[in-house]
């Protein structure tokens, strides 16, 4: 069985890292939602538009890891090809720590990110502010995912990881499945 899977979570669960460090490791594709969300100066693609960037990117590779959020964009396209949905259900301390760490990265150490930007000072502290989005989105997003599990994609394999230590059962899936 070919390898299709999906790694979400709210913002800042270390999905894109996991995604890298799998489609590294394993040597499978490895698609970042965020770099074909945003185009320079964080202007947002149109969502038709990113939904078939998407499909196209996905269509190119027979197995494939996509990391990134956007659940709701893409539950009637990519979510329904995967073969895995791996759930990084993670506490939201750990969450708001990573966002801490990631925002310096970014800002003092001018990490790009989310393809040719970069994450600015005024960003951190504006209505956009990352931070404002985990606290509105963390527990909806729980509850999506609960009931996705339960109901639209109960017939999915699903691994749902509740600590970054238990990324080790992701790895010996991978080393199963690729026997």
């Amino acid at each position: 069985m070919d390898r299709k899977i999906i790694i979400t979570g709210t913002t800042c669960t270390g999905k894109t890292t996991l995604g890298k460090k799998l489609a590294k490791e394993f040597n499978i594709s490895q698609i970042d939602l965020d770099d074909f969300h945003f185009l320079p100066n964080w202007i947002e693609k149109e969502k038709a538009v990113f939904v078939k960037d998407v499909i196209a990117e996905t269509e190119k590779h027979k197995e494939w890891i996509v990391s990134g959020s956007y659940q709701s964009l893409l539950k009637d396209t990519i979510w329904q090809e995967a073969t895995l949905i791996v759930w990084l259900d993670y506490p939201l301390s750990l969450i708001l720590r990573r966002y801490f760490i990631r925002t310096y990265r970014r800002i003092v150490l001018k990490e790009k990110c989310c393809g040719e930007n970069y994450e600015t000072l005024s960003k951190t502290f504006s209505k956009e502010s990352l931070f404002l989005w985990i606290l509105k989105t963390y527990w909806h997003r729980k509850r999506r995912m609960k009931d996705w599990k339960e109901n639209d994609f109960s017939h999915k394999e699903w691994m749902i990881l509740k600590n970054p230590k238990e990324e080790i059962e992701l790895k010996n899936y991978f080393l199963t499945k690729s026997l």
